[in-house]
């Protein structure tokens, strides 16, 4: 009984709630074991939303919602582990150089428009997803792409529309260095956090085309903030 009282506490069915489109972090709802501060662990089918920031899990077809993730010691899913640092979901990434990241995961959608048979249209026939692969690594992106194509193909005809969208990376990177603990998003926050590391930072982005919005680059720039 007391099992079943704490399921209940710790996790919620999302029944109407209005929330943005979905975009998950693994192909599938995988195995997944949560433990909790408490000694306690559960295994349930996992998968991390990405946009909306909620790790959710599935029992039977219902699919439910993760909550008090303050209560989360650690989550293990795929190959990786999660845990809930400063206020977010974040995957431990341990990088070749040895250096263990946070890294919370974050894309949001951004509307390009509608492209259709005979160019670019304002108002959509009908509307096909279609996502463009951000580079996040093992993320499931791809599997957007793979399936409004697939939709695409199935609808046929030239008066179908697709609706073009993109995929912005937001994710935030945590490391810490010389003991401080630095959280970056983009370029300018990196800038920022390193402020008399401007020039050097700018030349060995320049010279290795790397930027903020492809996930491997930024742990990339990471790693070379680590060497500074």
């Amino acid at each position: 009984m007391r099992k079943l009282w704490v399921m209940i506490f710790l996790f919620i069915c999302l029944v109407g709630k209005a929330q943005q489109s979905r975009i998950y972090f693994y192909p599938d709802f995988i195995p997944t074991k949560i433990t909790y501060k408490n000694g306690s662990a559960f295994q349930v089918m996992g998968n991390y939303d990405v946009v909306n920031l909620k790790f959710m899990y599935k029992q039977g077809e219902q699919l439910m919602e993760l909550i008090n993730p303050q209560l989360v010691d650690t989550i293990f899913i795929s190959d990786s582990k999660w845990t809930y640092h400063n206020n977010s979901f974040c995957e431990v990434v341990k990088r070749p150089n040895g250096i263990v990241y946070n890294v919370a995961w974050h894309i949001t959608k951004v509307n390009k428009g509608y492209v259709g048979a005979y160019g670019t249209s304002q108002v959509p026939s009908k509307k096909v997803e279609i996502f463009d692969n951000l580079g996040m690594g093992d993320m499931s992106l791809t599997s957007g792409l793979n399936n409004a194509f697939s939709n695409a193909t199935q609808s046929g005809g030239s008066g179908l529309n697709l609706d073009v969208w993109k995929n912005k990376n937001q994710s935030t990177y945590y490391f810490t260095k010389n003991g401080r603990e630095y959280g970056v998003k983009g370029m300018k926050s990196v800038l920022k956090a390193f402020p008399d590391k401007k020039k050097e930072i700018k030349a060995y982005t320049r010279a290795n085309k790397l930027d903020m919005m492809n996930a491997e680059n930024a742990l990339q720039v990471i790693d070379y903030l680590m060497t500074l």
